[in-house]
């Protein structure tokens, strides 16, 4: 789910101008159209997003082989998911500061380059748990570059109007690379020579780098910076963090959907930490046969990505974001009370077309209340908040499912999900007012 990260609703796009000043008036022909740039920014995301899919499949297997004890593979999971606590932040505040695409380009290319240390280290027979550590951390840690300048040039290039439909477009590529081209051509390659995934994974980010490199835009000027200059006071990079922690935290519309996503997170993490067991013990499916369930969920959010990107406005905005909070809890309390092959395969089909819905309209959500120059660090704040909080699910899920049953861990998620639509409701419900003007 959008941790977002990932709506036109009751916002129109004229009345954007207050804190989106630098964005050029377009004609009114131009206003539906994806531009060619935004083409060439899917492109790289699908390729560097396929070498994500091939790696996240392909370390953990490469962990195993190395030393297959539980404590060593989560120290690597451990490792590689560090930078999302620890680098995010600043690395929101540099993108602000320097042209997206090329800031993408490079991170691509510094992914690309450990990639390929990793394949050497494979290949000499070097390979240990802390150098996988290391390289994983090293390689996530470049990724939060990409990340923050994937959001950052998406608002610059693509017009308000059709931000939903661009946002579907990421979550369509994001599900058809990172959830099923990646990880099933991982699994083949490794088998074939486990070095074979990560060279082809440094092969796609290579791909992305160039792709994306070629993307020119024109900086925006950061209203706070400015005023900042006119008095002598140029805010350096910690005063830009606080500023996009500030926004983040003080702004009720994004304070309200940080913490809404927090929450669903903290669910959804749960269930995931016992989805195999759920899937192998519960509904007696085989260890090939379970990951039907996730794909079951990515067809589901295909589907979700292609009707609500072709919607008209009356069916997007804050009150299908609150029946998406509410069909995925559903989806949850028939997995948890029905437990069944058919009927598990339909929950998650469902629930992948109420998150991929939640996805989209929450990712435009964040994208049209932040102010351009501020949202690299605004989103990096968000995700840090919002993902942050995976761990603390995944515990609870183990604990729930280990004293009172893995289907209890679907109730309660479910449950705890439905209160949060009821408390939230009325704040998705009411109209959303325009940015305010950013501070730096």
């Amino acid at each position: 789910m959008d941790t977002a990260s990932f709506r036109r609703g009751t916002i129109r796009p004229a009345s954007l101008g207050e804190g989106d000043n630098v964005r050029d008036p377009l004609p009114p022909s131009s206003a539906a159209v994806l531009p060619p740039s935004f083409r060439r920014l899917v492109i790289a995301w699908a390729g560097s997003l396929t070498g994500d899919g091939l790696r996240l499949i392909a370390l953990p297997l490469l962990a195993v082989s190395v030393n297959c004890s539980a404590a060593a593979v989560a120290a690597v999971a451990v490792a590689s998911s560090l930078p999302w606590l620890l680098v995010a932040i600043p690395a929101g505040a540099l993108v602000d500061r320097l042209d997206p695409a090329r800031v993408m380009a490079a991170a691509h290319l510094v992914r690309a380059a450990f990639t390929l240390v990793l394949v050497a280290v494979i290949v000499t027979g070097t390979v240990t748990i802390p150098v996988l550590c290391a390289i994983g951390f090293a390689i996530t840690s470049a990724e939060t570059f990409a990340d923050g300048s994937a959001q950052s040039l998406l608002v610059r290039i693509v017009p308000h109007a059709v931000l939903e439909r661009a946002n579907a477009r990421f979550v369509t590529v994001e599900t058809l690379a990172l959830d099923l081209a990646g990880p099933l051509a991982a699994g083949v390659l490794f088998v074939l020579a486990p070095w074979a995934p990560f060279a082809v994974s440094a092969g796609c980010f290579v791909g992305a780098a160039i792709t994306v490199g070629g993307i020119r835009t024109a900086r925006p000027a950061d209203p706070g910076t400015a005023e900042s200059e006119a008095i002598g006071i140029l805010p350096g990079p910690l005063g830009q963090v606080k500023a996009g922690l500030r926004r983040l935290l003080s702004d009720p519309v994004l304070r309200v959907l940080v913490i809404t996503v927090a929450v669903m997170a903290v669910a959804n993490a749960a269930t995931d930490a016992v989805l195999v067991l759920y899937g192998t013990e519960t509904l007696a499916m085989s260890d090939a046969s379970y990951p039907t369930l996730l794909v079951a969920y990515s067809v589901g959010t295909l589907i979700a990505a292609t009707l609500v990107g072709r919607a008209n406005s009356r069916l997007r905005g804050g009150r299908v974001m609150i029946a998406a909070l509410f069909g995925i809890s559903a989806t949850m309390l028939v997995l948890g009370l029905l437990p069944h092959v058919v009927v598990a395969l339909g929950a998650y089909a469902v629930m992948g077309l109420a998150g991929g819905t939640w996805n989209v309209l929450s990712a435009t959500r964040r994208q049209r209340r932040t102010p351009r120059s501020m949202i690299a660090r605004v989103s990096s704040a968000f995700r840090v908040i919002a993902w942050g909080v995976i761990p603390l699910g995944a515990a609870l899920g183990g604990v729930v499912g280990q004293r009172w049953g893995v289907s209890a861990v679907y109730v309660i998620a479910g449950a705890v999900i439905a209160a949060l639509g009821l408390v939230v409701a009325r704040s998705f419900r009411a109209a959303e007012p325009s940015p305010e003007p950013e501070t730096a």
